[in-house]
């Protein structure tokens, strides 16, 4: 590990630190963890099966922004919104929870596949994805 990326983690993990150190912080932090964790697994079921925004609206018969606005993180989705798409997508939701420490990671990016069942089941895996932070990370969304 080179000089630039130890400082790179370093600067992470105190800014991660910084952001759940309060009740309120690791509230906010766990919601967008939650957000981004079910949209990257849109994305990735969508790539897998080769449907488009436009697809996955017209079986939703909702608007391609609609879509658009569910995988940006925009839209408040509920538990029957994230039912209902995975549902048109032939999957099933299922929840997992874990400790809050498994979350907080100096990466807070997880790697959805890996630890995931089949089924499109939330769940922990025991490493984070670690990314350099001179790499960019790209969400893999479908046009």
């Amino acid at each position: 590990m080179s000089a630039n990326e130890s400082r790179h983690g370093d600067m992470a993990q105190t800014l991660t630190d910084k952001l759940t150190a309060t009740p309120e912080g690791m509230r906010l932090y766990q919601q967008e963890r939650a957000i981004l964790e079910f949209t990257e697994l849109l994305c990735e079921i969508m790539e897998e099966q080769n449907v488009t925004r436009s697809e996955l609206a017209r079986r939703l018969g909702k608007t391609k922004g609609y879509i658009t606005q569910l995988l940006d993180g925009r839209a408040n989705m509920t538990v029957r919104t994230m039912s209902d798409v995975l549902v048109a997508l032939g999957r099933a939701l299922h929840f997992q929870d874990g400790p809050l420490s498994a979350t907080v990671q100096a990466a807070p990016l997880w790697p959805i596949r890996e630890g995931l069942a089949w089924g499109a089941t939330a769940a922990w895996p025991e490493q984070p994805l670690r990314i350099p932070a001179a790499e960019p990370v790209r969400k893999g969304m479908v046009a």
